[in-house]
């Protein structure tokens, strides 16, 4: 059984003064304390449930703790000695951040109790992620004062300095990096590697370093051996040894450490869950929406029901680190266009005008385990994936593989009629 999530609290109004000596600023800091407790208190009941599970290895306890320490900016920044550079999507080339001894940390919302802390009069139908994320920034004020980089992916990421600076005043220095839409538009990657190498000029100025082909090359090296780690323990994955709680919890705590560290720590993992034997129930292909720590209401239901979770395609999951860097022009200009391209041909996100790649990775997965059919988890308010499923759906049936849809928010209110829908679904396996 899944921890209990806390989804009683009242929303948190966030007053308009900023804290200080008089009683509107009392207030604040109260209310930015209380947020601040829930969220970690969520989170702590979380990582709880997974140290009582049978399963837990010690090679597992690093990615715990991980979890459970400090992750403010602050804190985070005096732990790696780095400068910390909050994140919004992976779309952009982390190697950029890396090569100037940047730390991106990838601020998506996945708490019950932050999105329960969310000022007042957000849109009802508002994605749950960047809902959780600004009540997040309720109870981690610190997180506007950071430099900003934000691809234009989604319409609500695309909104979101526009909307946090109604509760939050302007953020401190944004990067937008406009993502062309079109990927077989030649016009679209020279694009696109302008908007990359706006970006790395603009990383240079904010970090203070003047990096070049070597860091960026050290940067591609250092990044490639945290991917093999993840590459590994997704096959793993693949034959049914690694429970999708775990794999999630692995890649969601990638941000919190530097690179090579959490690559070893992946590399031992994997060599503990090589040891145990496959799961014996149905296998199964998740998509659709990312699923972000500490909201992991749906890998316990499939976990609880006896389902086998043996890949997936979601950009906190498998798609966390992407596709492998093909070097062939070794100069700094050669880097930077073998790390736009990487990312931009191999994204699957369906902001894409065209996007019938996608259905590649999940066919591979079949070919190579198990897998009988797709679960795709829809979260309220992220309408990108929920027209994508409409023709996934389709070329799956075409495909011979079965497809459910589960539409959820940050809520555990529906956590029997999505169980139901499950328990359903196993037969037609």
């Amino acid at each position: 059984m899944e921890p209990t999530p806390q989804t009683t609290e009242p929303r948190i109004a966030l007053p308009a003064a900023p804290p200080g000596d008089g009683p509107a600023g009392r207030r604040a800091g109260r209310l930015r304390d209380r947020a601040a407790g829930r969220i970690a208190a969520e989170a702590r009941a979380e990582l709880d449930w997974l140290s009582g599970r049978p399963d837990r290895d010690p090679s597992l306890d690093y990615f715990v703790e991980l979890m459970a320490r400090d992750s403010s900016p602050a804190a985070l920044s005096a732990r790696l000695g780095r400068k910390v550079v909050a994140l919004m999507c992976l779309q952009v080339p982390l190697e950029l951040f890396l090569a100037l001894d940047l730390h991106p940390l990838r601020l998506y919302g996945g708490s019950v109790a932050a999105a329960a802390s969310a000022p007042p009069g957000l849109p009802a139908l508002m994605c749950p992620l960047l809902r959780s994320l600004m009540g997040g920034m309720v109870g981690e004020p610190s997180l506007a004062g950071l430099d900003w980089v934000i691809p234009t992916t989604c319409d609500w990421i695309s909104g979101f300095e526009g909307l946090a600076s109604l509760y939050f005043g302007d953020l401190a220095r944004v990067r937008a990096v406009e993502l062309p839409r079109r990927k077989e538009n030649p016009q679209s990657a020279e694009r696109w590697l302008s908007e990359v190498a706006g970006l790395w000029g603009y990383l240079k100025r904010i970090s203070g370093r003047k990096a070049g082909r070597r860091d960026l090359a050290r940067a591609i090296g250092d990044l490639g051996r945290a991917r093999a780690a993840l590459g590994r323990l997704a096959r793993l994955r693949r034959e049914g040894r690694v429970p999708g709680v775990w794999f999630f919890l692995i890649t969601g705590s990638f941000f919190l450490d530097g690179v090579s560290a959490w690559g070893q720590a992946a590399s031992r993992a994997a060599d503990f869950f090589a040891g145990r034997p496959p799961q014996t129930g149905p296998g199964v292909f998740l998509s659709g929406s990312p699923i972000v720590f500490p909201n992991f209401k749906i890998l316990h239901l499939l976990d609880d029901l006896g389902y086998a979770v043996l890949g997936d395609d979601m950009c906190s999951g498998e798609r966390l680190i992407g596709r492998h860097v093909a070097l062939k022009d070794r100069s700094e200009e050669g880097l930077l266009a073998a790390l736009a391209e990487s990312g931009h041909e191999g994204c699957l996100c369906p902001v894409f005008v065209e996007n019938r790649r996608r259905l590649g990775p999940i066919l591979e997965a079949a070919s190579e385990a198990d897998v009988r059919g797709v679960v795709f988890h829809l979260l309220k308010g992220c309408h990108p994936y929920e027209m994508d499923s409409l023709a996934l759906e389709r070329d799956l049936a075409a495909n011979g593989l079965r497809f459910l849809r589960l539409e959820t928010d940050y809520t555990a209110e529906d956590r029997g009629s999505l169980s139901t829908r499950l328990e359903a679904f196993r037969p037609t396996l």
